[in-house]
């Protein structure tokens, strides 16, 4: 079946893009026993103004409040915060609130909003759910998170279907047959996951906080060649590795973290109780 997703950019220009070849030491730094892994508690930073005090512009005191802090990743600290608040420093607005984990974990599970257990995934050998509400995927074996990241499904024009689906077929290198004449639209590690409307997951730009696509899912290069390789496709009667797409889009900006009220920070990722529901719960 062709390739027949298209993407969309000058909406998502303005918000800013992940930089996939800078976070895919993070995004591969997800391995090992689930047990090893200590999950990040959060605190608010506020990036306030330019400081007549002591001279520094609000930039530039982030950065130095980010090297005191504990843990590691001391050249990647910036791109965790920006992931975990879905905006780039570029685009950052003094005044605004950031959550900033208190101590950098190695491990980028350690900074997941997904549950590192879900039950109702315990009997099923491998999972990949895709969450439209935050704009992120969870791919779980035997109930347990091995990987999580950000993604970009389609736009409230041309919404990524959900429910539940298998992968079928994959290729490395693909074009879309969407593309208008003289453009060339290029996707990297696809794998197929509803054939009757050519909806597969790839490799392609990704908004750090917004659905984007024609109805197809974007990953970063580092998530899209892993699942490449993790997952299973269909073949010879036998069904491939399972997706679950769940829950609507968001009303505007993605977001996986929120502040309470009473200043807890907590997930907003919300999973199916069982495999019976939960496909469009918001």
């Amino acid at each position: 079946m062709a390739a027949t997703c298209s993407f969309l950019t000058t909406s998502v220009q303005a918000q800013g893009y992940v930089d996939q070849e800078k976070t895919t030491v993070l995004s591969n730094n997800q391995r090992g026993d689930i047990q090893d892994v200590r999950k990040v508690s959060w605190h608010v930073y506020e990036y306030k103004a330019f400081s007549k005090t002591d001279k520094k512009g609000p930039w530039t005191k982030l950065m130095s409040y980010l090297d005191s802090l504990p843990g590691t990743h001391q050249n990647l600290r910036r791109e965790i915060v920006e992931l975990a608040n879905r905006v780039t420093g570029d685009k950052l607005k003094t005044g605004r609130k950031l959550l900033i984990p208190n101590t950098f974990e190695e491990d980028y599970r350690a900074y997941s909003p997904y549950p590192f257990r879900y039950a109702a995934a315990a009997e099923i050998p491998k999972l990949f759910i895709i969450d439209k509400y935050t704009q992120t995927f969870g791919a779980y074996e035997n109930g347990t998170l091995v990987r999580w990241g950000l993604v970009s499904t389609g736009s409230k024009d041309e919404l990524t279907p959900n429910g539940k689906f298998h992968f079928t077929w994959k290729a490395e290198y693909r074009q879309s047959s969407a593309a208008p004449p003289g453009e060339v639209w290029e996707m990297y590690y696809m794998f197929n996951f509803e054939p009757k409307n050519g909806i597969h997951v790839h490799q392609y730009a990704l908004p750090i906080a917004s659905p984007a696509s024609h109805g197809c899912v974007r990953l970063s290069i580092a998530d899209a060649v892993w699942n490449y390789h993790w997952a299973d496709g269909s073949s010879n009667g036998k069904k491939g590795t399972p997706v679950w797409v769940i829950n609507h889009n968001p009303m505007g900006r993605a977001a996986h973290w929120y502040l309470t009220d009473y200043g807890e920070v907590r997930s907003l990722v919300r999973l199916p109780d069982d495999e019976s529901n939960g496909f469009a719960n918001r």
